[in-house]
């Protein structure tokens, strides 16, 4: 090999050995942080609906009641899911107004208030679900409910 094709040939060699020992680096670290973390979590799906009613709210339900939940968010499911893809098409709607010229703020304005207008329906139709359920309770479950909820706040700890 004479110098001329050594010398093209160096530049790229060493980009390619920068990349190589980039991705070792990042690999050592990826496995090194989950070592540190405690290694992988594993996250449990509850088909009992916890997803629906989020938070210390949601950990406060029973599997009974989670279930509950989900059965009427089912009887109400295509509400959710159109008023979700309504949701979606927002941010388009934004984009798209973003561009126009003259730039238009309460064209936006009008977008964010219809946004937050869906936003809130949906809350109040989540708030819904978590209150048919605490008035279906017994006093007793109300009580175990209450007891669980006050535990949640606090983080889970006892």
């Amino acid at each position: 090999m004479d110098d001329k094709n050594t010398k093209k040939a160096l530049p790229w060699m060493r980009i390619l050995l920068v990349a190589s020992l980039a991705a070792n680096l990042l690999i050592v670290g990826v496995v090194a942080g989950a070592m540190w973390s405690g290694g992988p979590k594993t996250v449990k799906r509850d088909p009992g609906g916890r997803g629906i009613v989020a938070g210390p709210y949601g950990r406060a339900f029973s599997k009974e009641d989670r279930a509950e939940i989900r059965r009427s968010f089912e009887e109400r499911k295509p509400w959710f899911d159109e008023t979700r893809r309504k949701m979606r098409g927002f941010g388009q709607e934004i984009a798209t107004a973003v561009r126009v010229e003259p730039f238009d703020g309460d064209a936006i304005r009008a977008i964010l208030v219809r946004q937050r207008e869906i936003q809130n329906a949906l809350q109040d139709e989540g708030q819904n679900l978590m209150l048919e359920r605490v008035e279906a309770m017994t006093p007793e479950q109300r009580a175990a409910f209450a007891d669980r909820l006050e535990k949640a706040l606090r983080g889970g700890k006892r």
